[in-house]
């Protein structure tokens, strides 16, 4: 995907890898993505297939601006890594990016504990990429940070 824009951020959990993964893999979104500026909060999900356990899972993600994205796993290799693509947003990010692909890595860190990484790419539309540079991929950052550590402590929670 040599087009996309990524951000990635990293954390580290204070839980082993396989509790890591069991907790933030499957996590409630209404619990870590609760809204930065722009960006609205996810307010539920629907239309699951199963348990989000497995590649071909899909799910629409509902926003507080009214607006939706569909969600599907594309990997999930427990404890280790899962990821997913989510596109058909209907929002104001339809104008921008054509989709996003997103994963998560989970390992044992060098001093206990689990290293968390989170890599996000945005799919642009033609003619967008400057404008996922300059605007949006800034704003995801510091929303992913705030995310990642909101997962993180549920997944120590949970442990």
């Amino acid at each position: 995907m040599s087009r996309g824009v990524a951000v990635t951020v990293s954390a580290v959990a204070r839980t082993e890898p396989a509790a890591a993964f069991a907790a933030i893999a499957p996590i409630d979104l209404t619990r870590i993505f609760t809204g930065m500026g722009p960006l609205p909060a996810v307010v539920g999900t629907r239309g699951q297939t199963g348990r989000w356990d497995h590649v071909g899972a899909t799910r629409t993600v509902e926003l507080s601006d009214g607006s939706e994205a569909r969600e599907m796993i594309t990997a999930h290799d427990a404890p280790a890594h899962f990821a997913y693509r989510l596109g058909g947003f209907t929002g104001p990010l339809r104008l921008v990016v054509e989709g996003a692909d997103g994963a998560w890595w989970f390992s044992a860190g060098a001093r206990g504990g689990t290293d968390v990484r989170w890599r996000y790419v945005f799919v642009p539309r033609a003619g967008r990429r400057w404008l996922v540079r300059a605007a949006v991929a800034p704003l995801w950052r510091g929303y992913a940070r705030r995310v990642l550590a909101r997962a993180i402590a549920e997944a120590e929670r949970a442990s």
